[in-house]
């Protein structure tokens, strides 16, 4: 595994992980890093959703940290997913909003 994919893969594990804290709050689909957006939405069919005052469709964290441990514990992702095309600092970024 190259540097550039280990930096990948660590991201997406660290933003997948945040998703599980017991803390973490409901998040607006839109701030779900792009390339895991259609898994989210996938996912997300059939359960309930609601928007913000600003109008953002918002996801509860209780189905953040669903969908997260079926992604690390469950069947994993859907669709392949390379680490070449995961935006590493977008990652870093929401699991940093996250933290904060």
């Amino acid at each position: 595994m190259t540097s550039a994919s280990q930096a990948a893969y660590q991201a997406l594990r660290d933003y997948l992980n945040s998703l599980l804290s017991p803390t973490h709050p409901d998040q607006p689909l839109a701030e779900v890093p792009a390339a895991l957006r259609p898994g989210l939405e996938a996912f997300m069919r059939g359960k309930t959703e609601y928007q913000d005052e600003a109008g953002r469709r918002m996801i509860y964290a209780y189905d953040l940290a669903a969908w997260a441990s079926g992604l690390i514990h469950g069947a994993g992702l859907a669709a392949p997913l390379p680490l070449a095309t995961l935006n590493v600092a977008e990652l870093q970024a929401a699991t940093l909003r996250k933290a904060a």
